[in-house]
C-alpha cells in the first residue's frame, strides 16, 4: 500500500465514521477536560533518568514538576530486546532514580518501559522486528527481565511495549500471562496498545487487523493487565480537525470495549516534532489530541468511568506552550 493511498484510505475511514456514527449530531455535554480530569495522568519519559548519573536538584525537580501537573504515573524508558537476544544495558541507575524520585513524591507510580520490536509484517511490507514471541525461551528471557527490574531497579512495575501487535495476536496474550505470574498481583503491569478499529469494531475486516485491533481482542490484552495506555497517535491524519475526529472515535470505542473490566486506561497525547509518513505534528499535537479526548469523553457512547487520565508523550519534547495547553484545557487552570 502507497502512502498517498494508505492516507486516502484513512480520510475515507474517518468520514465514514463520522457519517455511520453521527458523530456531529450525536447526543453529548460540554463538560471542559478539568471535569474529566483526576490527576492520575501518566507521560513517558526518556532513557538518559535511568541510564546516566542524576544530580539530586533535577530528580527533585522532575518529580515537584510531574505532582503539580497531576501526572501519577511514569513509564521510564529503560531498555529494549536487541536483535543478538540481550537487552540493551541502559538501566544501571534505575535503583538510584527511582528511590531518589519517590522519596520526594511518594505517591507516583513508576514502570520501567521495555521496547519488544516483534517480527511482524508492517503495514506497508516487510519485517518491523526480530522478537520472536513464539518463542519459549526469548519470552522466559524476557519475563526474567521484568522480574529483574522490579525487584534491582526499584520499579513498581514493567510497561510492555511491543510493536507491532496485529490484532488476535496469540503470542502477546501468552507473554502477558507469563508476566502477570512472575511478578504477582503487588507489581503494576502494563501495556501500550494499538488503536481500535473506529466503526463495527468487533467485526473482521480485510486487512483492518494489520493497522487496529477489533474490540475482542482488546478486552483480551486489558483481562491480563492492570494497565491499557493507547498510542492514539501515528495515525497518518495530515489535519488537526481529521486527528482530533480521530481520537474521539477511539475514546468511545476503547471505553465501550473495556466497559467493566476494572483496568487503568489512559489515551496518549503526542508531543513529539518528529514527522513521520503516520506522524505529522501539524495535525498530531497537544491541542488536537486533547479535544478529541474531550469530545469523546462528551459523547453520550462513551464509559467515561473508565479512563483513568491522559499519557503524554513524549515528556522530553513537551515545551512550555505545549505544558500551558495542557494546563488550560485538561487541568483548567
Amino acid at each position: 500500500m502507497s502512502f498517498q493511498r494508505y492516507i486516502w484510505v484513512m480520510l475515507v475511514v474517518v468520514g465514514l465514521s463520522a457519517v455511520l456514527r453521527g458523530c456531529f449530531l450525536r447526543p453529548a455535554t460540554t463538560f471542559p477536560g478539568a471535569h474529566f480530569n483526576q490527576n492520575t495522568n501518566a507521560v513517558w519519559l526518556g532513557v538518559d533518568w535511568v541510564k546516566e548519573p542524576q544530580e539530586s536538584n533535577g530528580i527533585a525537580a522532575l518529580a515537584n514538576d510531574l505532582n503539580r501537573r497531576g501526572i501519577r504515573y511514569v513509564f521510564v524508558f529503560a531498555s529494549y530486546l536487541r536483535p543478538d537476544g540481550e537487552f540493551n544495558p541502559t538501566y544501571s541507575h534505575a535503583a538510584k532514580f527511582t528511590r531518589a524520585l519517590k522519596a520526594i513524591q511518594p505517591g507516583l507510580n513508576v514502570q520501567a518501559w521495555i521496547g519488544l520490536p516483534l517480527n511482524r509484517p508492517r503495514l506497508l511490507g516487510g519485517g518491523y522486528g526480530y522478537v520472536d514471541l513464539d518463542d519459549a525461551t526469548t519470552r522466559r528471557k524476557v519475563v526474567a527481565f521484568c522480574a529483574d527490574l522490579i525487584h534491582q531497579g526499584g520499579f513498581d512495575g514493567v510497561h510492555l511495549d511491543p510493536e507491532p501487535v496485529p490484532t488476535g495476536d496469540v503470542d502477546v496474550l501468552t507473554l502477558l500471562d507469563e508476566v502477570r505470574r512472575t511478578i504477582g498481583p503487588n507489581s503494576t503491569l502494563s501495556i501500550a496498545t494499538r488503536r481500535i478499529w473506529p466503526v463495527f469494531s468487533d467485526i473482521a475486516l480485510p486487512f483492518a487487523g494489520q493497522v487496529a485491533w477489533r474490540a475482542s481482542y482488546y478486552q483480551e490484552v486489558a483481562k491480563r493487565v492492570d494497565q491499557v495506555a493507547v498510542m492514539t497517535y501515528d495515525s497518518g491524519m495530515p489535519l488537526p480537525e481529521l486527528y482530533r475526529q480521530w481520537v474521539r472515535f477511539q475514546v468511545i470505542e476503547i471505553t465501550r470495549a473495556t466497559d467493566g473490566i476494572g483496568v487503568d486506561l489512559f489515551f496518549g497525547i503526542p508531543t513529539s516534532e518528529g514527522r513521520t509518513w503516520t506522524h505529522w505534528p501539524y495535525a498530531e499535537n497537544m491541542t488536537s489530541g486533547l479535544r478529541g479526548v474531550i469530545d469523546g469523553l462528551n459523547d453520550a457512547d462513551a464509559r467515561l468511568s473508565v479512563v483513568t487520565g491522559i499519557a503524554i508523550y513524549p515528556y522530553w519534547e513537551t515545551d512550555a506552550t505545549e505544558w500551558a495547553t495542557y494546563e488550560s484545557l485538561w487541568l483548567g487552570r
